[in-house]
C-alpha cells in the first residue's frame, strides 16, 4: 500500500502507534504498524463482539443479501441495508460493506472510509438514501450524513444525524423549516409518515382527524414561557388553558391570554393630555400624614409611543420548528 499519512499512525494525543493498542478514549480499534513495509493490519471483530467501538473494519453476519458499496446498519447480531424510507428514521448506521454477501454469510464493514466508488466529486457531502444507497440530496424527513468525498473514488465516513432529540424545538430565522423539522404551526400531519415524532408527542397538541393524523404544537405569534413547576413565579399557572388534548393548568403546552397587572393610584390622581389627546403625564397629589399642610407632588410617567393594540417588549419575528 502507499505510504500512510501521519494521521494514520498517530493517536489523538499525538503519540505514535508502536504496537497493537487502544488510545486512551477507545477512539481507535487496535492497529499494528509493521516497521518493515508500513503495512497497517486492522483487527477484525465479529458482530457478536461489536459494541459500538469504532474501527477501520469489522466482520458481521448479513441479515439479507448485501452488495459491495451498500450502506449498512446494525440490528441485533446482523447487518442490513440502511434505508431512509422508514417513518421511524434511521438508527445504528455503521458503515459501508466492502464485500458482496448473501444472506447469512459474513460481510466486511468499512467504518473509516470506503475507497471503491467511482465518479464522485471531491467535496460533495453524501447522505444515507434508500435501500443502502448514497445520495447527495439531503433527505427531507430524516437526513443522516454519510460523509464527504475526498476524491473520485473515496468517501471519508462521518456518520451522524442531527443530535437534537425528536420533539425538541429550535428557533429559526427562516420562513420554512430545515430538513428533519416541521414548523410549529398547529398543522395536522400523518401519524405514519412522522411515526417517530408521533411516538414522542402523540396527541398532546391535538388528535388531528382522530385516526391517521395528529397536530403539531402551534406557537405562531406567541412567546414561550417555562412551566412554573411550583415556584410561584407564574401566579396564574393553575388557570392556564387547554393545550390541545384537554390538559390545563401548569403543564407543558398549556396557554395564557394577555393580561396587565393592577395599577394602584391614590384618589387624588389626574391625567394631563398632550396636544394629540393622548394621556402621557400623570399628576399625583400627595397628602402629608399630619395636616395641616397639603403637599402637591407631580410624578411623570412616560410612554415612548402612541397607545397600541397590545402590551409587548421590543421583538423580532422568528419561527419555531420541531425535530422529527
Amino acid at each position: 500500500m502507499a505510504y500512510p499519512s501521519d494521521s494514520d499512525f498517530q493517536l489523538y494525543d499525538g503519540s505514535l502507534i508502536t504496537q497493537t493498542q487502544f488510545d486512551y478514549n477507545f477512539q481507535r480499534i487496535p492497529v499494528f504498524w509493521s516497521s518493515g513495509n508500513y503495512d497497517i493490519n486492522v483487527n477484525s471483530i465479529t458482530a457478536t463482539t461489536y459494541n459500538g467501538l469504532p474501527t477501520n473494519a469489522f466482520t458481521a453476519v448479513a441479515g439479507e443479501s448485501i452488495d459491495a458499496g451498500d450502506i449498512v446498519r446494525f440490528v441485533g447480531a446482523q447487518v442490513y441495508k440502511a434505508s431512509n424510507s422508514s417513518s421511524a428514521g434511521i438508527t445504528n448506521v455503521i458503515g459501508i460493506s466492502s464485500t458482496t454477501t448473501a444472506s447469512g454469510q459474513t460481510a466486511t464493514i468499512e467504518t473509516d472510509y470506503y475507497n471503491s466508488f467511482s465518479s464522485l466529486t471531491a467535496g460533495d457531502t453524501f447522505y444515507v438514501g434508500v435501500d443502502g444507497a448514497k445520495t447527495t440530496t439531503k433527505p427531507t424527513n430524516y437526513p443522516y450524513t454519510l460523509g464527504k468525498a475526498v476524491s473520485a473514488t473515496r468517501i471519508n465516513l462521518d456518520l451522524s444525524e442531527d443530535s437534537n432529540p425528536t420533539g425538541s424545538i429550535i428557533t429559526i430565522p427562516l420562513a420554512s423549516a430545515p430538513e428533519g423539522y416541521l414548523l410549529c404551526d398547529g398543522s395536522a400531519v400523518s401519524r405514519t409518515t412522522h411515526a417517530r415524532l408521533f411516538g414522542s408527542i402523540s396527541t398532546t397538541y391535538g388528535d388531528g382527524d382522530g385516526s391517521t393524523t395528529f397536530n403539531l404544537p402551534d406557537y405562531r405569534g406567541l412567546f414561550l414561557r417555562a412551566t412554573d413547576s411550583g415556584t410561584g413565579i407564574d401566579p396564574d399557572a393553575s388557570t392556564r388553558t387547554n393545550r390541545g388534548d384537554g390538559t390545563t393548568g401548569d403543564n407543558v403546552g398549556t396557554k395564557q391570554d394577555e393580561m396587565m397587572n393592577k395599577l394602584f393610584l391614590p384618589s387624588q390622581a389626574s391625567w394631563s393630555p398632550d396636544s394629540g389627546g393622548y394621556f402621557r403625564t400623570m399628576f399625583l397629589r400627595s397628602y402629608a400624614s399630619n395636616p395641616p399642610g397639603l403637599v402637591a407632588t407631580n410624578f411623570e410617567i412616560g410612554f415612548p409611543n402612541e397607545p397600541g393594540n397590545e402590551i409587548r417588549p421590543r421583538n423580532v419575528n422568528v419561527n419555531f420548528a420541531i425535530k422529527l
